[in-house]
């Protein structure tokens, strides 16, 4: 299926018969798409910082993510077949890395907290190559949750096989064919700006909250 806009994936992920503790949401899309799952399921939100590794000319594509603590995953077959250098690497990581942590300070107060026992639906507005899921995956498995199950609209079928290893996964759509691009499922895929993203944050910070 396709979706109108991100809000409407997440609604129909929010339909989903699976149990878990909170919402860990992906900026920026995964933002609004958990933003409805967390309406829908009064679970409290958690922004994760991580963010894709852009190709030097195809920045729409990755080849690895960078997480809010600075741990780097490179997708080393992309790495091979495109010729990225070990420079650009460490160019293009300083870089995402930099813009992990405004968009940590701009969506979310404080640290991670303690996760401990905890199980956790990560969300995005799809997974691509889904090695920034495996970023987020890692960040929350370092703050002790007990589960994660990685839930998004869309995904072709080698990433969610991927992603088996490192966690459980529910996705609406698979497909099994490539290319693959996330914006083929939605109608509307505009880029998003801070303050959209932030007036989603606050519009559930008041469903639920930690304790």
């Amino acid at each position: 299926m396709r979706y109108h806009t991100r809000a409407h994936a997440g609604r129909e992920l929010a339909r989903l018969d699976v149990d878990f503790d909170l919402v860990a949401a992906i900026p920026r899309g995964g933002v609004i798409v958990g933003a409805e799952v967390v309406k829908a399921r009064k679970k409290p939100l958690l922004i994760v910082g991580v963010r894709k590794l852009p190709i030097p000319w195809n920045p729409e594509a990755g080849f690895g993510a960078v997480a809010e603590d600075g741990s780097v995953y490179l997708n080393e077959g992309i790495v091979r077949r495109t010729g990225i250098t070990d420079e650009q690497i460490e160019s293009i990581s300083g870089e995402v890395r930099k813009e992990v942590e405004r968009r940590v300070k701009t969506y979310r107060n404080g640290p991670i907290p303690d996760l401990s026992g905890r199980s956790v639906l990560l969300v995005d507005d799809g997974f691509a190559t889904g090695y920034t899921a495996i970023a987020a995956i890692n960040l929350l498995r370092k703050r002790g949750a007990s589960r994660i199950i990685a839930a998004a609209p869309c995904a072709p079928a080698d990433t969610v096989e991927l992603l088996k290893n490192y966690a459980s996964v529910l996705v609406l759509n698979i497909q099994s064919y490539l290319p693959f691009a996330v914006a083929d499922y939605y109608e509307d895929f505009r880029e998003l700006k801070d303050e959209e993203v932030l007036k989603a944050i606050r519009e559930v910070t008041q469903l639920s909250s930690f304790t």
